[in-house]
């Protein structure tokens, strides 16, 4: 008896450097998700305490989480050192059938390895990778391009956008603009996003690609050195069985750290270590309350260090539960759903890093 073929599963990839505002452009589409529809987000963290996901959490009262499902890879980049748990979760996912996977892969992460694996036997029938996006931002965009990884995650985008083009002067998003339409092959799409507004019919620009994605190929090392290393996955494990789709070379998932905290064991350090970057984060027990007035500013200073790349945090305070997102000195204050534990993390260019006791 023949198997009936199934569709392919739509998959988007939400790529752009760090702190450009991916999970606020997810966050974005998924209050657009139609509601008949279920969504599957797989997010990766190049750190070890996994803020994305939990600064993805619907807000009480807030039916936007209904038909999502999140699972998180962290602990380096899905497209090298973390590429064996992305496919393993890509599975997964594919396996629970989705009607659309949105792929956020970390900042520091080259889009070529992550392409490579979509377009692996018994992955590339089961998926119809369509528009890739990616986010820049039009005050520093000349800067990150100079990041092979930036240029990687460029080359392949099929969709351009300023992002936070509310902050930039317009001759910052001319410039923009200019340099994006010279680019060759043209992208289907160069534009501008405010506050990750972005059209949900920008996901659908490229569909049933009858050609391999452009790439550039870069790669970098997988030189990862962690401190109580493990991955962490949030979300549903259970999964039905799809014969077409397999992870090659799968093996069983790592066991998990255990980051989970009580009046005993108040809070857990992580820290990563890399030549590439390297993170800092501590997970702290749900009932300890952060003071807002001094904590927001305690972590702008932190990012005033000057190999800082981007401060993050969900945490309870004194004024409820909000999520921080701080980059190149903007900001980001915002109230979050998430309620399990307050957790806060530093990224760092190389090891150069602040006093992790201290």
């Amino acid at each position: 008896m023949n198997k009936k073929k199934r569709r392919p599963i739509p998959v988007n990839v939400i790529a752009g450097p760090l702190g450009v505002g991916k999970t606020t452009t997810i966050n974005h589409l998924l209050s657009l998700k139609p509601e008949n529809e279920k969504w599957a987000i797989l997010v990766n963290e190049y750190g070890l305490i996994g803020l994305d996901a939990a600064l993805m959490e619907p807000i009480e009262g807030n039916k936007r989480g209904t038909g999502v499902e999140i699972r998180e890879v962290s602990g380096g980049c899905i497209c090298c050192s973390a590429g064996l748990m992305f496919e393993v979760s890509l599975v997964m996912l594919l396996q629970r059938r989705p009607d659309r996977l949105l792929i956020e892969p970390t900042g520091l992460a080259a889009l070529s390895g992550i392409l490579d694996t979509l377009d692996r036997d018994g992955i590339r029938g089961s998926v119809d990778v369509r528009s890739i996006v990616c986010l820049l931002d039009p005050k520093r965009y000349e800067t990150d391009i100079l990041r092979d990884e930036v240029n990687d995650q460029v080359e392949a985008a099929d969709v351009l956008l300023a992002s936070r083009s509310d902050l930039a002067t317009p001759a910052e998003l001319q410039a923009f603009a200019a340099w994006a339409n010279a680019l060759f092959p043209p992208k289907r799409l160069v534009g501008l996003v405010d506050h990750g507004q972005i059209a949900v019919e920008s996901l659908d620009l490229v569909s049933g690609r009858d050609t391999v994605v452009v790439r550039a190929g870069y790669q970098h090392g997988t030189d990862h050195s962690h401190q109580d290393h493990g991955h962490h996955h949030h979300g549903h494990h259970e999964h039905d069985h799809d014969d077409e789709l397999e992870a090659e070379g799968a093996a069983p998932v790592e066991a998990q750290v255990d980051l989970t905290c009580d009046v005993q064991r108040p809070f857990v350090k992580q820290v990563h270590l890399s030549d590439v970057a390297s993170t800092v984060g501590w997970v702290c027990w749900s009932e300890l309350i952060f003071n807002a007035d001094r904590v927001f500013p305690w972590l702008r200073g932190l990012v005033q260090h000057p190999n800082a790349r981007r401060a993050k945090a969900v945490l309870r305070t004194n004024e409820g539960w909000w999520g921080f997102n701080c980059a190149d000195g903007v900001d980001t204050v915002q109230r979050t759903g998430y309620r399990r534990d307050s957790r806060l993390e530093v990224i760092f260019d190389g090891q150069d890093i602040p006093d992790v006791e201290a």
